[in-house]
């Protein structure tokens, strides 16, 4: 079998100047100072003729269409096939909104960031390459909670809560690609919590807790350090909502020693790269998508009870661009998750487009437990929520409002925990058979 190379490198991808924030549809204003600045991280992984180059922006999410130029680019200038080239967000609340056309410096933001993300990745991807031992650890942490919705009786507006009985995974996934002389190395961790310590009051541009997180390891080992996401669609930090970064570098703090305190040891698996790209279609579940039933449902909605304070104006918003997706026949049936799964000796990486409730997470660690499954999320491109059944029946925000907000013609079905869980298990199935 061919040796398993590896090289990595980061690039700045702070604005500089003034931008909109993503993440909170209640936050006023322009950002203001920058609490920690923000980094393009590559990893690129060599056997043989194959290449996988693996990117992670320290952003919220990316309209899909500007994540596909990227790829696009970086495949043209270096060879390396579009599937092969996977781009994640760690969902930071407080980074730019990269959505052409909503705001001139967040345009001009735009063009930085996909200039800076190839140059970096193309840099990557024709450098050096060293030789790879794999290791691997896990440890646990408990910065994160479920998350619940509260919607008072008296109307006023709903809120979220920390659900100490609520499902949530606490554990914490490492792997680390070492050289043999160990001075090159990076370290890549999973973990699932919304990065959302700093809540829709503040106007700093983050990293939120991550940042800090990857400096403690990053002090520890060296290298470069990684952070992904997991199913954090119904988990919050502990600690959310603040104004002031202070217990933001404190939850990162916490998930950075615990990252350190795993035990790591090698991966003795043939390191045979492999990787497999699939898209699961979820229906809608409205299947006639007309202006007059989109009328009626901006009718119906308009009394909902929610956390926003412009869900009027949401609702507008959500009208105009189902009607434009009338006129061009664009609503389509489903909703298209894009999906990568990736292979390194025993270690397989699930990546998913779109915000994950964690009980897949879990489902797809005990479905593979003979390896080590890093569930990771904010692939590809602005997704949706994939909740549960038990949201649909309670008809939680993330199952019966988060559609307006992510723009879709209909929310998804009730069946989507059935339909989605079935396909992700036989997608990484046939990869590992």
């Amino acid at each position: 079998m061919s040796r398993l190379l590896f090289n990595y490198g980061q690039a700045d991808i702070t604005p500089g100047e003034p931008v909109l924030l993503a993440g909170y549809a209640n936050r006023k204003g322009l950002s203001k100072e920058i609490h920690r600045r923000l980094t393009s991280r590559c990893v690129a992984i060599r056997q043989g003729e194959k290449i996988i180059c693996l990117v992670v922006n320290d952003l919220m999410d990316v309209d899909p269409g500007i994540i596909n130029s990227i790829k696009a680019d970086i495949s043209g200038k270096t060879g390396v096939e579009e599937n092969s080239v996977i781009i994640v967000s760690i969902h930071s609340h407080s980074a730019p909104e990269i959505e052409a056309g909503r705001y001139d410096a967040n345009d001009r933001y735009i063009d930085l960031f996909k200039r800076k993300v190839t140059e970096n990745a193309c840099s990557v991807i024709n450098g050096e390459f060293r030789e790879a031992d794999i290791f691997f650890g896990k440890s646990e942490c408990d910065i994160n909670i479920a998350r619940r919705d509260i919607k008072p009786d008296d109307g006023s507006m709903a809120y979220r809560v920390g659900d100490p009985d609520g499902l949530t995974d606490r554990e914490v996934m490492v792997l680390q690609l070492k050289d043999k002389t160990g001075e090159k190395k990076v370290t890549l961790f999973n973990y699932a919590c919304h990065p959302v310590t700093l809540g829709y009051a503040s106007n700093y541009i983050s990293t939120d807790y991550p940042g800090r997180a990857r400096e403690v390891v990053e002090e520890k080992y060296g290298g470069m350090a990684v952070f992904v996401n997991g199913a954090t669609g119904d988990l919050n930090p502990r600690e959310t909502d603040h104004t002031e970064p202070e217990v933001t570098d404190k939850e990162g703090e916490k998930l950075g020693k615990a990252v350190i305190s795993a035990i790591l040891t090698r991966d003795m698996a043939d390191p045979d790269l492999k990787q497999i790209s699939e898209t699961i279609y979820i229906p809608f579940r409205d299947q006639v998508i007309t202006k007059e039933h989109i009328e009626n449902e901006v009718r119906r909605k308009y009394s909902d009870i929610t956390e926003f304070f412009t869900w009027k104006e949401m609702l507008e918003r959500w009208k105009n661009k189902v009607f434009e997706m009338i006129d061009n026949n664009e609503t389509g049936e489903n909703l298209p998750v894009n999906i990568n799964v990736l292979k390194l000796g025993n270690t397989v990486m699930f990546f998913n487009q779109g915000e994950l409730f964690v009980k897949y997470q879990i489902e797809l660690k005990k479905q593979f437990s003979g390896h080590h499954l890093f569930c990771i999320t904010y692939a590809h491109g602005t997704g949706a929520y994939i909740a549960t059944k038990e949201a649909f029946d309670n008809k939680s925000y993330e199952a019966d409002q988060a559609y307006i907000y992510e723009l879709m013609p209909s929310p998804l079905t009730p069946e989507t925990e059935k339909i989605y869980l079935k396909e992700a298990i036989d997608i990484v199935r046939g990869l590992i058979k």
